[in-house]
């Protein structure tokens, strides 16, 4: 990357937006641990972004979306960033690394990142270019790549006619975000599928597949 192509500036916070296709969340001790950091030095690494593709005036995380998170819960007003003028597939091979150095992957959400770099690069390329084997590499396209209509099965008319059943749970924000993030993906697969539906289709795949009575 040539040294013109990036700059260092403080950011309105609410013109700073999460890519979409971000499969790295911090669990919440880490995010406890990395607000109580901030909180005590007000120091925290610059946030790598660029400007946004489709939205004038916005910015696109490429890496920091942990801090982020924390930077808006803390009231934060402006960001300290560095501005990367990259294209999307740029973008997407900087998350599938960057994003690589702290939290956690969510693999699900890893494999849609990489399904889209899979447009451009091959396995063989990727293994390259990422911290990933080929073998893993593979593994994760097989992921991406599931039926969800093998998952479970169509509802029925009795189904419908069933009583609705009110469920209520509360989760921790990294906990939530990837119930939220599997849901994403179960409804962009199926796109007739509400987030109800695409619950149930979780709940029948785990378990049909992880419970040896069912």
């Amino acid at each position: 990357m040539q040294e013109e192509q990036m700059t260092c500036r403080n950011i309105p916070i609410e013109l700073l937006v999460e890519h979409p296709e971000n499969s790295n969340f911090m669990n919440a001790e880490r995010a406890r641990k990395l607000r109580r950091h901030i909180e005590r030095t007000s120091r925290y690494e610059p946030l790598i972004v660029r400007p946004h593709s489709s939205e004038d005036g916005e910015f696109q995380v490429i890496n920091g979306h942990n801090r982020l998170r924390v930077l808006r819960a803390l009231k934060h007003k402006t960001v300290n960033c560095i501005v990367w003028n990259i294209d999307d597939n740029q973008a997407r091979l900087y998350l599938a690394t960057l994003n690589r150095l702290s939290g956690e992957d969510v693999p699900e959400r890893r494999a849609m990142l990489l399904e889209n770099l899979f447009t451009t690069f091959n396995t063989e390329e990727l293994a390259s270019l990422l911290p990933d084997s080929e073998k893993r590499i593979s593994e994760l396209r097989r992921l991406s790549h599931v039926e969800l209509d093998k998952i479970a099965p169509k509802s029925t008319t009795e189904d419908k006619l069933q009583a609705s059943v009110i469920l209520t749970f509360v989760l921790e924000e990294p906990k939530a975000a990837e119930v939220s993030l599997a849901l994403d993906l179960i409804s962009n697969k199926k796109k007739e599928l509400s987030r109800s539906d695409a619950l149930a289709y979780l709940a029948h795949f785990y378990v049909k597949h992880c419970s040896p009575n069912y």
